[in-house]
């Protein structure tokens, strides 16, 4: 027996899915964006309830939840969510941007949850302020700690973690993980106690002043050599690939991404103006950190090197004599 529809029918159904599809749209329009997307390099796509057939990323867009960003070939893409925590995505890579909620506490915390369908990814996340869950098609992974990464494709994953601390799960097991340890190349029901190990190599930084004295209030300019090196013997190894450098501290001039060389090993230049005093919340200590800036690189774990500055918050004082110049400095 045939069905027939009359035509009026027919437009007030279609006339309702319009309007409930520009609800959903309005409704995200309305919604707060929870994160923005930076750092884009190459063929990078946002599929989101406007463009469900996606838009080419750029800098600067601004990411609601249920967003999805994928990488081709060849390209990358940083999510900075609201608080300041991120996630690198590397080439031949798509997130899910599932949740990102505001917690009612006494200091303002974030919980966060997004999925991982494929390729690889680099994540920090700010220490004690955020509760976050990523899935991959092989692991819940329960972020307890900050710089992690993620690689899962084919059902096969790899976790590394440099800070913090990593709750990884399968569909049979799961395990913690500490920092510098790692869960090579696992499946959905491997038993993930018997895969932990230490992470095999470390991109080494060094620099020659690791105290700094502003009471001249001149910016300094510091030259940082950094090397990838097996984490047991200490050997360079010969290596190439990106690196870049990140720091909490405002005021600091960072390269630009960099190539280490076929040794391994590059020499960079970073430039740290004068601490601004009225930041009550600055200890004296500058934090620099640096990661491989692509897939391939879960073996080896973020560098990090601590600057300290000296006489914090006091100011060089002279006293002057018309005759005899200078008589006291207090320092």
């Amino acid at each position: 027996m045939r069905i027939f529809f009359p035509f009026n029918c027919l437009l007030i159904i279609t006339a309702f899915s319009l309007s409930l599809s520009a609800s959903l749209v309005s409704a995200q329009d309305k919604a707060p964006a929870i994160a923005t997307l930076l750092q884009v390099e190459g063929n990078v796509e946002a599929v989101t309830a406007k463009s469900p057939r996606g838009r080419r990323g750029n800098d600067g867009m601004l990411l609601h939840a249920g967003d999805q960003v994928r990488t081709s070939e060849e390209s990358k893409a940083t999510v900075e969510y609201r608080d300041g925590s991120r996630v690198r995505l590397f080439q031949n890579s798509e997130i899910v941007l599932n949740l990102s909620e505001e917690q009612s506490t006494s200091r303002r915390t974030f919980k966060y949850q997004l999925t991982l369908k494929r390729g690889s990814l680099r994540g920090r996340f700010l220490k004690g302020l955020q509760r976050t869950k990523i899935r991959t098609p092989t692991a819940l992974i329960g972020v307890k700690g900050t710089s992690l990464r993620i690689t899962d494709n084919n059902n096969n994953a790899t976790v590394s973690l440099t800070e913090g601390q990593l709750e990884v799960s399968n569909l049979s097991s799961s395990t913690i993980l500490n920092p510098g340890q790692w869960l090579p190349d696992f499946g959905r029901t491997d038993d993930l106690t018997k895969k932990v190990g230490p992470i095999p190599n470390l991109l080494y930084l060094k620099t020659d002043v690791y105290e700094l004295d502003f009471r001249n209030e001149k910016s300094k300019q510091l030259e940082f050599s950094v090397q990838i090196q097996n984490n047991v013997s200490g050997k360079i190894l010969e290596r190439s690939g990106l690196v870049l450098f990140e720091s909490d501290y405002n005021g600091i001039r960072l390269p630009k991404r960099f190539l280490l060389n076929e040794k391994g090993f590059a020499r960079v230049l970073v430039e740290i103006d004068p601490t601004r005093l009225e930041d009550p919340g600055f200890k004296g200590l500058i934090t620099i950190r640096a990661f491989m800036d692509g897939e391939g690189f879960d073996d080896i774990a973020e560098g990090s090197l601590v600057l300290k500055i000296r006489n914090l918050g006091k100011k060089r004082t002279i006293l002057l004599d018309p005759d005899k110049g200078v008589v006291k400095k207090n320092d």
